[in-house]
């Protein structure tokens, strides 16, 4: 299995007094779904990977909010198809510093923090749906590390292919 998730198929969202705000279950099998729960245990949001494509469809409140997909040929873009409109994801996703926007009004932050772990700050904005976009940057990152190991492994890079 290619994504990071693959040895942790659970793993926590924490504020920044390091609470426990979202608990992440996942199914990383043939089919990739993951899980964004409350501390109730109460899923707020959904995410699926579609087969035999790089896409992924966030639900959230059981309804479909979004399709999460690459955009241009060297991983620097990526779109939110959403009820809301496209949410343009830019930046330095090597680096994993990049913002969320929407019609140029700037939804979240995303940067990637050093830590024996992987970790990343996302500042959302006020007022916006925390859930759908942490569901977002999760898609992203989990469409980064398919294309990366997909160009590791000599396969290409996708080019843009949703």
């Amino acid at each position: 299995m290619s994504s990071k998730w693959a040895f942790t198929e659970r793993f926590s969202i924490a504020d920044d007094a390091g609470t426990p705000v979202y608990e992440v279950y996942g199914n990383f099998g043939l089919t990739k779904q993951l899980s964004v729960c409350d501390p109730s245990g109460a899923e707020v949001a959904r995410l699926g990977k579609h087969m035999m494509s790089s896409r992924y469809e966030i639900t959230v409140g059981g309804q479909h909010a979004a399709e999460v997909s690459h955009r241009g040929v060297f991983g620097e873009h990526y779109s939110i198809d959403s009820a809301r409109g496209t949410i343009d994801a830019r930046g330095d996703f090597a680096g994993w510093n990049y913002t969320l926007s929407l019609s140029g009004q700037v939804l979240a932050t995303v940067s990637r923090q050093l830590a024996f772990r992987e970790k990343f700050l996302v500042e959302t904005a006020p007022g916006q749906d925390d859930a759908f976009l942490l569901a977002a940057v999760l898609a992203i990152d989990n469409i980064h590390d398919d294309r990366r190991e997909r160009s590791r492994r000599g396969m290409g890079m996708g080019m843009g292919m949703g």
